[in-house]
């Protein structure tokens, strides 16, 4: 029982598998090519106008500013400021969330970005404010040029 065995490969078949796997892994080499590039098409084109670039949510009546700073080509830093203190009593979460949110908007550098969280309301609602201030950050920039 032991005996040997004998596979017959049909050439046809050979052709197949060589350009389904040629295909495999050109699209694997693309899609490497556009991770590491962060899909910017080129470095040398600025992203942003470097600054510090700000949006507002409406909390309890009253104002809570997300500001994002930005050189040329990356997210330097994201942070609340002028929080008051009747909304770190009423909007608790605010502050940790915006704290993992800026961490990993950082790490990607990308406003665009599924973040992983327990609370996904309070993110989503910093997230659309970090976004806004980086709408500005390119708004500007193209403003100056016409």
């Amino acid at each position: 029982m032991g005996g040997a065995r004998i596979f017959v490969l049909h050439k046809k078949d050979m052709i197949k598998f060589g350009v389904i796997v040629l295909a495999g892994l050109t699209l694997l080499v693309a899609g490497l090519v556009l991770m590491l590039s962060g899909g910017s098409g080129g470095s040398s084109a600025a992203r942003y106008n470097p600054g510090t670039y700000s949006s507002s949510i409406i909390l309890n009546g009253e104002p809570l500013h997300i500001r994002v700073t930005v050189s040329e080509n990356e997210i330097l830093s994201i942070y609340m400021s002028d929080m008051a203190e009747t909304q770190r009593v009423f909007y608790p979460l605010f502050e940790p969330q915006m704290q993992d949110l800026a961490q990993e908007i950082l790490q990607h550098q990308s406003a665009h970005i599924n973040p992983s969280t327990d609370y996904p309301v309070t993110t989503a609602i910093l997230q659309e404010a970090v976004r806004s201030a980086l709408e500005l950050a390119h708004t500007e920039m193209y403003a100056g040029e016409h």
